[in-house]
């Protein structure tokens, strides 16, 4: 299997933003309605491999949440051709739930079919409530590598994070974090988008989980959410099914490179998040 057929994807692409297009019009605004009281009113946008799956399952506990019954459904970007009906399949079923949601990491990466996702969600759902869950971005990227590394055997190696312009776009930008959450700054008012770093929910479940369900409006009560006090381990790099795959190290330029590229934008984004920049360490 290639990593990624250029031909195909650009079809996809093409015949995605087409409709994308159409929707933002208000094509599609009647077909959206109709599905209304079966659609999401909180979004995980991201970022990867930032244990995004492991706090939706967590969420999906709670008695007055629902979580979409695929994870990551990808709707508002690739998906968007499957229609307003598979999407609201994804929430059927349990209509008496006050708090839907999904987590699609995808919708904070540069794809080219998610770069109107912000636009996309704000214009059929409004000022709904997003949840952008971060991680130290070089141990991010060692580990979305991982991901594709266990998933497709035509990865390259992880020292061609830089050169490789698919490893960096599917890769490497998802720890633009200040990037990303620029473009829901656009559509959204600051107060709709919580911000989390990964060790903030690993190191203080208990007190996170309270944080982001109190920010939804939920009953901030955890009992039974947790194992234990600590967060389950949901996905796991190398898991599903995919190769077993240690992890990458960093050589000297590399880590060099990668951080010049990344630092300014890491520290943009914890002073619009009000943390401090010793926030994560770069030795």
């Amino acid at each position: 299997m290639a990593f990624g057929n250029k031909w195909f994807d650009a079809i996809d692409d093409w015949r995605c933003y087409r409709q994308i297009q159409r929707s933002l019009q208000g094509q599609h605004d009647h077909i959206a309605e109709s599905f209304r009281s079966l659609l999401p009113n909180f979004i995980i946008i991201g970022a990867a491999k930032s244990a995004t799956t492991s706090l939706a399952t967590v969420l999906g506990q709670h008695p007055e949440i629902q979580i979409s019954s695929s994870m990551e459904p990808k709707f508002f970007g690739r998906n968007y051709q499957r229609g307003w009906e598979w999407y609201a399949s994804q929430f059927a079923g349990r209509e008496h739930k006050q708090f839907r949601g999904e987590a699609s990491t995808m919708y904070s990466s540069s794809y080219r079919s998610y770069r109107q996702t912000p636009q996309l969600i704000h214009h059929h759902l409004g000022a709904i409530k997003l949840i952008y869950l971060v991680r130290h971005p070089l141990e991010r990227i060692q580990s979305h590598w991982r991901h594709w590394n266990g998933r497709i055997e035509t990865c390259p190696p992880f020292d061609q994070i830089l050169r490789s312009k698919r490893l960096r776009q599917r890769v490497v930008d998802a720890s633009l974090y200040h990037q990303q959450w620029s473009r829901y700054r656009e559509w959204f008012p600051h107060d709709a988008i919580l911000t989390m770093t990964t060790a903030e929910l690993t190191d203080r479940p208990r007190q996170s989980i309270r944080r982001i369900l109190r920010f939804l409006g939920a009953d901030s009560s955890c009992k039974g959410l947790l194992e234990q006090g600590q967060l389950p381990l949901t996905n796991p790099a190398g898991a599903k099914g995919r190769r077993a795959i240690p992890l990458p190290c960093w050589n000297p330029e590399l880590k060099r490179d990668t951080i010049e590229l990344i630092r300014p934008d890491s520290e943009r984004f914890l002073q619009a998040t009000g943390r401090p920049l010793d926030t994560w360490t770069w030795d």
